[in-house]
């Protein structure tokens, strides 16, 4: 095999079947803004209890090292250090930080730095210390709770993988809605993911060595012994060329990587190797799906999810019904596991029987409770729908008991149009939006 190769496919059927199974006793926890984006946790325990001393226990030491390293906190260590500008009276934690900063700034020959605006600029810790902080709140979690058979932390798609293997989605950086089709999946244990990419926050990469943002639409995926060595890597590979970047990957002991920029697929030679679903054309170059509804268009919506006194994610279901109440597609379910479908009463009522969640996906971090969806004219069965009026529920509630629900109607005919959502306890205004893309 060559050093890396280059795909540009069609699309294909899964090589396998992929739909992704949650064992028994995985628990699952979700929290929105947590280090200003949201945390998904998955613990392997047969104990209730245990799972939920992991989750106190990862909340409780991001909560510390954000103290620790937040910039925008100016009681934080890291903000005072700022105005002294001496380090030698550092916490052990901002001193690994401070260091790998350093290290990574000479291995990528000052692509990146802590100071990646120019020297005389304030420090930004944004990208290795939020995997840093991935890395050390794991860490505690297996420290305290040593009978655990597997954990998964994702804090904004920064990803540790411990224990039983876990399949995880890579986002398709051309279509990254939190429904959309992931451009691939890989297999992983004991490991750390992480997606860097403009697509998602826009062009908020920088080169350090000319302090110019990157407007280049590229992602990178990189698989790696920590979050840290992965996010470094992941960056990297977004600044700079494919060949440079992947250079660096390979020399990297244990690291794998796949990079998305213009419509080509670059991988190391290893990655492939991770992958569980044949790799599919990027959205931009795929051909649409045929349907009813005008070439190129779709619906799309914008879910702005709040959080109540615990941070706790509401479970969440999203679907679409004809005029004759009929369930015409499912866009989003989020509850974790199936047992809690049954607190969303609508939905379960539409539905029904025992849905699977969605796996996990690696993307570009986003910001707290900002998910995006789409419909693309299609039913559950892959089938093309009539024009015609079509209704939207989008059903939430927390695990506190709180519940709320808002249907809109959206007319899709030949011409665009858009409904809104009122605003609730558990969600903003919801826009919906039907056109080209």
């Amino acid at each position: 095999m060559n050093r890396r190769s280059f795909l540009k496919l069609t699309a294909l059927l899964p090589a396998v079947d992929l739909s992704w199974r949650s064992r028994l006793d995985d628990h699952h926890f979700a929290y929105e803004s947590v280090i200003g984006t949201s945390l998904d946790l998955i613990v392997g325990s047969p104990s209730v209890r245990v799972a939920e001393g992991v989750s106190r226990t990862i909340r409780e030491e991001i909560d510390r090292l954000a103290s620790i390293l937040d910039t925008r906190n100016p009681a934080s260590e890291i903000s005072r250090l700022e105005f002294s500008d001496d380090d030698r009276g550092a916490s052990r934690e901002l001193s690994d930080v401070l260091r790998a900063y350093e290290h990574w700034e000479r291995r990528t020959g000052g692509l990146l730095s802590i100071r990646s605006a120019g020297a005389d600029t304030p420090r930004n810790v944004d990208a290795l210390g939020k995997a840093y902080i991935v890395d050390r709140a794991a860490a505690a979690a297996r420290r305290a709770w040593p009978s655990i058979e597997g954990l998964m932390l994702d804090v904004g798609g920064d990803i540790v993988v411990w224990g039983r293997p876990r399949e995880i989605g890579i986002a398709d950086p051309d279509a990254s809605y939190d429904n959309g089709r992931p451009i691939t999946t890989i297999s992983v244990r004991n490991v750390a993911v992480a997606t860097s990419g403009t697509y998602a926050r826009g062009a908020h990469l920088i080169d350090a060595r000319s302090g110019q943002p990157i407007v280049t639409p590229v992602a990178a995926t990189v698989v790696a012994a920590d979050a840290v060595t992965a996010n470094a890597l992941a960056t990297t590979l977004c600044v700079t060329s494919a060949d440079e970047g992947l250079r660096l990957v390979e020399a990297t002991p244990g690291a794998e990587a796949l990079r998305i920029a213009s419509g080509l697929l670059t991988r190391t030679s290893g990655f492939a190797r991770l992958e569980r679903l044949v790799v599919v054309e990027p959205a931009a170059e795929r051909p649409p799906a045929a349907t009813n509804w005008p070439p190129g268009y779709r619906v799309t919506m914008n879910l702005p999810l709040t959080s109540g006194k615990s941070k706790k994610r509401p479970y969440v279901a999203v679907w679409v019904e004809d005029s004759s109440n009929k369930l015409v597609r499912v866009l989003a379910i989020w509850a974790g596991k199936s047992k809690y479908y049954s607190t969303l009463s609508t939905f379960w009522g539409v539905v029904g029987g025992n849905l699977q969640p969605f796996r996990p996906v690696t993307r570009a971090t986003r910001s707290a409770g900002a998910y995006d969806l789409v419909w693309d004219g299609l039913d559950n069965d892959r089938k093309p729908v009539p024009l015609g009026s079509y209704r939207i529920t989008v059903e939430t509630n927390q695990e506190d008991g709180t519940y709320a629900k808002q249907v809109g109607t959206i007319e899709i005919s030949d011409r665009p149009g858009s409904t809104t959502l009122p605003a609730t306890t558990n969600f903003d205004a919801v826009v919906v939006r039907y056109g080209p893309a």
